[in-house]
């Protein structure tokens, strides 16, 4: 195998909220100005921004979380709360485990934060994805002005939780 082929297609990483605005724009608001993708939470202290790049450096997915409690939709209502917004990934990647990707980086970046539930509005044209992704559709549909037709999905972070720290071997008292 040659280390072209062994090399992952694509990589996540954290970054600046600079670099997930334009891909957000242009695939969930496009129709709108570029800044009604400037979300008020994009730079309070808990947002977390997520990048996917191609081997060649593209810019073919985004993602956003930040604290905030769920107080819609059906109960429990796990806090606190870790939600998702602004994902977006690029048509020629889709189905090629990109959106899986930043979910799963935001569910670790959630897990090491303490949160117990991630939560996220999320349009009802992709909530096959959502639930794929482990999620469960605790609202009815609804309207977001603008926007479309949405429906608040939800998961526990608390198996993973658990999991995470039966993963992680105890501090060791060597200096």
């Amino acid at each position: 195998m040659s280390a072209e082929t062994s090399e992952p297609a694509f990589t996540v990483a954290e970054v600046a909220v600079e670099v997930v605005r334009p891909l957000r724009h242009r695939h969930l608001r496009p129709d709108q100005p570029e800044d009604s993708v400037e979300y008020v939470s994009d730079d309070c202290e808990t947002c977390r921004h997520f990048a996917a790049h191609d081997r060649e450096g593209n810019l073919i997915g985004v993602s956003t979380s930040h604290h905030a409690n769920r107080v819609a939709g059906q109960p429990p209502f796990g806090s606190p709360g870790l939600r998702i917004r602004g994902m977006a990934v690029e048509d020629d990647w889709r189905g090629k485990g990109v959106g899986i990707a930043l979910i799963e980086a935001m569910l670790d970046a959630g897990v090491e934060e303490g949160m117990v539930e991630v939560w996220a509005n999320a349009r009802t044209s992709v909530r096959a994805f959502y639930r794929r992704a482990g999620f469960q559709e605790v609202s009815q549909e609804f309207e977001l002005p603008t926007i479309g037709e949405h429906v608040v999905v939800a998961m526990s972070l608390v198996k993973r939780a658990k999991k995470a720290r039966k993963a992680t071997p105890p501090p060791s008292d060597e200096a």
